[in-house]
């Protein structure tokens, strides 16, 4: 591992921090602390360190007919973040969880049952089918739903929420951990940028979409308009069709708290 010394910084050196290096290529791109971008390649680098982005160096800045070059390159030894997979699947009614970062947004969404806890799954499952790993500014919809020609009622549940790709923000001075760490990145970024085919989900919209009417609200609708059609008739004494007794098919009717 190289050591910072006299022998390794050239005399007019500066320092800066890199804000790209594409490992497969050998290359990539410095600020500079005097405000000027430098290009910068894997042969210019000193001893056997990589470059990782966020890593500060020292350098040699060098002009070019292409543009600034940085040469004499040494890293500098010091912890640098990374982004780290987190544990487990991130739940959150705002934005990510303190230490954490939203590296990409997928898509939002929803998901809707009777039981909160299934529409909370129903949700995650589709974050998962979108590539993310958390669901943000999560929101939560309550109502009673009734069942055509019945007094039957239930409570449904709806949680509405962002797809995002969420990182804990870490540090290492491990050049493994950081390679491993800029190779998970890439691979993402990569992903998002070759994707084809989208889930086949057309009751989850992408940013920026709007949903179409799902069919069990169709339903719902038009039950409530045929119900009030129907009691309106009775009420007038205009019905031609015979009641019907549902007295053995009634359930106890449930309300929302």
């Amino acid at each position: 591992m190289l050591v910072l010394s006299q022998e390794n910084i050239a005399a007019g050196s500066i320092e800066g921090v890199v804000t790209s290096f594409v490992q497969s290529k050998g290359y990539g791109f410095i600020n500079g602390d005097d405000g000027e971008r430098y290009f910068v390649h894997v042969n210019e680098v000193q001893g056997d360190q990589r470059l990782v982005t966020g890593q500060r160096v020292t350098f040699e800045p060098t002009p070019s007919p292409k543009g600034s070059k940085a040469k004499r390159v040494v890293p500098d030894l010091g912890p640098i973040p990374i982004y780290v997979e987190p544990d487990s699947f991130i739940w959150s009614k705002g934005g990510p969880p303190r230490g954490m970062e939203a590296v990409l947004i997928t898509g939002t969404g929803w998901g809707k049952a009777n039981d909160p806890n299934e529409a909370r799954q129903i949700l995650i499952n589709e974050a998962r089918k979108f590539g993310a790993n958390a669901v943000l500014n999560v929101t939560m919809d309550k109502w009673t739903e009734g069942q055509l020609l019945s007094n039957y009622c239930s409570t449904m549940h709806r949680y509405s929420g962002e797809f995002a790709v969420v990182k804990v923000v870490s540090t290492s001075s491990d050049p493994e951990v950081i390679a491993q760490a800029e190779q998970e990145m890439q691979a993402l970024t990569d992903w998002w940028n070759n994707r084809h085919v989208r889930p086949e989900n057309p009751w989850v919209q992408s940013a920026g979409e709007t949903h179409p009417i799902e069919p069990a609200k169709v339903k719902l609708l038009l039950g409530s308009i045929f119900s009030r059609a129907w009691t309106f008739l009775k009420f007038l004494g205009l019905s031609v069709l015979n009641p019907v007794s549902y007295t053995h098919l009634t359930l106890p009717t449930i309300y929302s708290v």
